[in-house]
């Protein structure tokens, strides 16, 4: 597995709304390093906040698309309400099973530089999606 950046994670996935299969839709408030790990705080609809190290973010978060896929505001520009909304759209989406198989892992490989290949039949809102 290749070694990613805590820069290369945030360009990457920073406001993402991401999908996981026990807490729902959410979404990547930002990316922190500390004592050598990189920790990745995800907000979910519920309520509930998880803090993830890169390593398990990267095996059970899932990226999520639909209308509009492409950002936004960026999250730190976001009054609450408006990331209230991005984080029930997320949950919406996490319901429809919007989910983007290995889309942030591509993501971390086009922030770090490294060609990602095209797939024959590559998701509309993906990463290899928006690179073409």
């Amino acid at each position: 597995m290749i070694e990613y950046t805590a820069n290369q994670y945030e360009k990457a996935w920073t406001g993402l709304m991401v999908s996981h299969p026990t807490f729902g839709g959410g979404v990547i408030m930002r990316v922190v390093a500390t004592g050598g790990k990189i920790l990745i705080p995800v907000r979910f609809q519920s309520g509930y906040r998880k803090t993830f190290t890169a390593e398990e973010a990267r095996a059970s978060l899932k990226s999520l698309w639909g209308r509009m896929s492409a950002r936004k505001k960026p999250i730190d520009q976001l009054s609450d309400a408006e990331l209230q909304e991005r984080i029930t759209e997320a949950q919406q989406r996490h319901d429809a099973r919007y989910q983007i198989e290995e889309d942030l892992e591509e993501r971390l490989s086009l922030a770090a530089g490294i060609p990602v290949l095209a797939k024959e039949n590559f998701v509309a809102g993906s990463a290899l999606a928006w690179a073409f």
